[in-house]
């Protein structure tokens, strides 16, 4: 007897079949979570199939990764599913590296709402530009910051002052 694909590899090969040149990489991480690296020019695309298609409804999260020897700084999207019950627990992490010197992706926030404030906290902290956001402006440092991003694994923090 034939073993069915896991729901994780159904969505793997559905990403892959549609976004043959974009998809990069894809593998199962674990039962309840699975790693898609795309290219970066695709993304606004690849978000509009897995909510209009898969069903993933919204983003739980942004993390960004400073890698300066590499010169890259990767973006990873976090999303899931409240409308379909057989993806609740499924976490499916959009992976991308964009170039230190010109971090830019297209915004998510016309496909997830939900990436508002975490694309805003990525800006911030690591210089990402989410091009066609609509308010793209600090969040959590203060308002008197000058300094790069704080989270850049370069940067250089002025020693505090002795008591």
């Amino acid at each position: 007897m034939t073993q069915s694909p896991s729901r994780e590899q159904v969505l793997l090969d559905k990403l892959k079949s549609q976004f043959p040149d974009a998809v990069k990489e894809m593998k199962v991480e674990g039962k309840h979570r699975v790693l898609v690296e795309f290219e970066r020019t695709k993304f606004l695309e690849i978000a509009k199939f897995m909510r209009d298609e898969l069903g993933i409804d919204h983003v739980k999260g942004i993390a960004g990764v400073d890698f300066p020897t590499r010169k890259i700084i990767e973006v990873l999207y976090f999303t899931g599913s409240y409308s379909k019950p057989d993806l609740e627990n499924l976490v499916i992490v959009l992976n991308t590296q964009l170039p230190r010197d010109d971090p830019t992706i297209s915004s998510a926030v016309s496909v997830w709402e939900s990436t508002h404030f975490h694309e805003r906290e990525t800006f911030e902290m690591f210089g990402v530009k989410f091009e066609g956001h609509p308010d793209l402006r600090k969040l959590l440092t203060l308002d008197n910051w000058e300094g790069p991003p704080p989270m850049l694994k370069d940067i250089k923090f002025p020693e505090m002052a002795q008591r």
